[in-house]
């Protein structure tokens, strides 16, 4: 025991992590068997072992971002993404801006980028299930292949110890994104509140609007005017007349 414990001190933390999961996976199946209902117990065990998965992985990973940061190529393969990033979270966040006011979403700036910004994880996230999901998919592959050349097993498990840890990353990181995406309409009302503030404005001296109303212009003669009534903002277009 007193060895076991020496070489578990020795390994690299990557490796200490993936083993944890094992251990986690081993106590699942074992309780599977002997507590077949315990369905919370089990989904908790399960949690557990790719949360280690996806630990070691991260460590094993991270000195190697860094390293690829460090190059000038490496930093382009990097922004890149985070370009798309930010397009995809404008994109969500003028959908979101439409659905909530009912209104073209290019007429309301600040709320579009306000929105964008709350997306920016979500957006960040499917970015990274995707490519963690194709880089967990080439390590299996890779492990597959090693295995079938009978190189120590060692290193198999090493590599499949990452696979687990990348495409547990990918499953958490789809699971934000989809969090946000089915939670979407809970912003509406937060989104109107941003609009009312931010982009409807308060236009007396023009012609044909009242002092009381916040006002938004729009194309073909059409505003759209907000007012707050009971703790809600309520919109209401209409052809401008002067």
């Amino acid at each position: 025991m007193r060895k076991f414990f020496q070489r578990l001190h020795s390994m690299h933390p990557a490796y200490q992590a993936h083993l944890a999961g094992l251990i986690f996976i081993a106590i699942l199946a074992l309780g599977v068997f002997v507590f077949p209902a315990s369905k919370g117990t089990h989904q908790g065990l399960l949690f557990l072992a790719s949360l280690a998965f996806a630990i070691g992985f991260s460590i094993w990973s991270w000195p190697k971002v860094k390293e690829v940061w460090r190059h000038p190529i490496g930093r382009a393969l990097i922004i890149i993404p985070h370009l798309f990033v930010l397009l995809l979270a404008v994109t969500i966040a003028k959908n979101v801006v439409a659905s909530a006011l009912g209104l073209p979403p290019q007429d309301f700036d600040v709320s579009v980028n306000f929105i964008a910004l709350l997306f920016y994880i979500p957006a960040w996230s499917i970015v990274v299930s995707i490519l963690v999901g194709i880089f967990a998919f080439l390590l299996y592959v890779i492990a597959l292949f090693v295995g079938v050349f009978r190189h120590p097993f060692k290193e198999t498990a090493k590599l499949f110890g990452h696979a687990a840890g990348a495409l547990a990353i990918c499953i958490y990181s789809s699971s934000v994104f989809d969090f946000a995406n089915n939670n979407e309409k809970s912003l509406h009302p937060l989104v109107r509140w941003v609009a009312f503030f931010g982009d409807f404005q308060s236009a007396d001296a023009y012609p044909g609007i009242g002092a009381a109303e916040r006002i938004r212009l729009h194309e073909n003669g059409v505003i759209s005017v907000a007012t707050a009534e009971n703790n809600t903002v309520v919109i209401r277009v209409r052809k401008y007349e002067q």
